[in-house]
């Protein structure tokens, strides 16, 4: 066998193995540059990608848009306040994806917590709009796959009534656009008899090059005390 051969075997495995599991990573959500060509991050070219729903167009979502590798205790002026500001558990060791173009900056974002090695998200509000943040993966081939992973609400505040947990849903997308319904499910969190963590899955989605699969998690009603914990996400391949 030459080296050539070898080598050649060697990434037909790796590819291989890429497409049978892809699982959601601390170092996919805090790499600021991504993995596709364009070195930017965030973009269409990478394999996971970060959203937030559309105020004036729900069901639909645009990219978070900024990358934010320092949180001050007062958050950033005229962009970012809220959990960034005071509510992530360890901030001085969280970086992720944001979006500061809303009316007051609030709250929305998928953040990796180095110190406590967790994936963080938490919904978007726009004034009177509690709207959805939502990650996806990028389908590399016409192929069916499974979906799973949990989710964890580390907000629980039973005592505030408005306060309504989140509900999942899994989606076939292209861009920001939804196609097909896979799965739903809650609410999880905030007490009041509600489980504090969720599961979801999918088995055996048809799905096509170039599209995503898509987590939504959507505030409900309400979108204070959301924050959740992405415990994990993972697609492989059922074929």
């Amino acid at each position: 066998m030459t080296r050539r051969f070898a080598l050649s075997v060697f990434a037909m495995f790796v590819l291989a193995m890429s497409l049978m599991a892809n699982e959601l990573t601390l170092e996919h959500v805090t790499n600021a540059k991504g993995d596709g060509p364009d070195g930017k991050g965030n973009t269409a070219d990478d394999t996971w990608q970060f959203w937030f729903e559309l105020a004036h167009k729900p069901k639909h979502f645009e990219r978070l848009a900024t990358y934010s590798t320092s949180i001050p205790k007062a958050g950033i002026p005229k962009k970012v306040r809220g959990p960034i500001a005071s509510m992530l558990p360890n901030p001085a060791d969280t970086e992720g994806w944001i979006f500061h173009r809303d009316w007051d900056g609030r709250f929305e974002g998928v953040w990796g917590d180095r110190k406590a090695k967790q994936i963080i998200a938490y919904p978007y509000v726009e004034k009177t709009f509690h709207g959805a943040v939502a990650i996806t993966w990028k389908v590399p081939k016409d192929a069916k796959y499974d979906i799973s992973g949990g989710l964890t609400d580390i907000q629980v505040q039973p005592e505030f009534k408005q306060h309504d947990g989140i509900d999942w849903l899994l989606e076939i997308a292209e861009q920001g656009k939804p196609l097909k319904q896979l799965a739903n499910g809650g609410p999880i969190g905030d007490g009041n008899g509600r489980p504090d963590s969720g599961k979801f899955s999918a088995k055996n989605v048809q799905a096509s090059k170039g599209q995503l699969i898509r987590l939504v998690i959507h505030p409900r009603k309400w979108w204070g005390s959301d924050m959740t914990r992405i415990d994990s996400f993972r697609i492989e391949s059922a074929e």
